[in-house]
């Protein structure tokens, strides 16, 4: 929660998703896949990636640090065009 008497805590401004949610309709072998851009307690921009899938594949994921907010909105954007191509849906 924002304290309006705080004059250190800012609303950050969101200008895009967050958070992107994709899977596959194979019925044999659904697939998931999540992007997820958050600032960590340091105040490092941060984009996780996390994916779980077929039964004989293990789940995994991934943490990379980006320079700001803007470029982990260009990296996640970049994701979804490769995710979308891959045959992958947006929830």
């Amino acid at each position: 929660m924002i304290d309006s008497a705080d004059n250190v805590t800012h609303m950050l401004p969101v200008t895009g998703p967050m958070r992107l949610n994709f899977h596959t309709d194979e019925p044999d072998a659904a697939r998931v896949f999540v992007a997820d851009l958050n600032q960590d307690l340091l105040g490092d921009w941060i984009v996780t990636l996390s994916w779980d899938g077929k039964p004989q594949v293990r789940g995994g994921g991934r943490v990379t640090v980006v320079d700001d907010q803007e470029a982990g909105f260009k990296m996640i954007q970049k994701i979804a065009q490769k995710k979308e191509k891959s045959g992958y849906r947006l929830v």
